[in-house]
């Protein structure tokens, strides 16, 4: 009798050793053997704005941010968060869901419409045309599908456009 009580108590602890290591030592699990590679943050810098309409209270305009991806992996439907800031004002802000993917160690121009309001754009426009010159900042959070799981990286990129050097808008 004692000697079945400790057979069936070492049979007991085998089985929670076995069970709390995942199985048997040889058996290993390749998820836990291959991590994932490192995510490094994506670039995003301001291309272009253009002009696409304008009403009697605002405009709409297509900014042009290029995505660049260091990994070595893709990065599959972004989603850009932005925010556009000339000067001292907001001019535009939004959510855009791209559809394009991000090629591993690779670049894309993403195309984001935004409209903007007079009021924000009047400070911006009066700076223009007194000097000659305008700040500007475009910043968000740039959402990615990656064979890891969907990651998030935050961008904020600054310069100045010049009616001087106007050709390559923005510097």
């Amino acid at each position: 009798m004692r000697r079945s009580l400790v057979v069936t108590a070492v049979a007991a602890l085998a089985a929670t050793v076995g069970c709390a290591s995942g199985g048997s030592a040889a058996s290993g699990s390749p998820a836990a053997a291959e991590s994932a590679p490192p995510f490094y943050n994506p670039r995003v810098a301001l291309r272009d704005v253009r002009l696409s309409g304008v009403g009697l209270t605002g405009g709409a305009m297509e900014i042009a941010l290029r995505v660049y991806n260091p990994n070595s992996y893709p990065l599959e439907d972004p989603r850009v968060t932005y925010r556009v800031i000339v000067g001292d004002n907001q001019l535009a802000t939004g959510v855009y869901d791209a559809e394009v993917d991000v090629p591993a160690e690779d670049s894309v121009l993403v195309r984001v419409p935004a409209s903007f309001t007079f009021g924000g754009a009047g400070g911006a426009g009066r700076a223009l045309l007194n000097t000659g010159s305008v700040n500007y900042r475009v910043l968000g959070r740039i959402y990615a599908d990656t064979p890891y799981g969907r990651l998030s990286a935050p961008y904020d990129r600054a310069g100045t456009y010049s009616t001087v050097s106007a050709v390559g808008w923005p510097r």
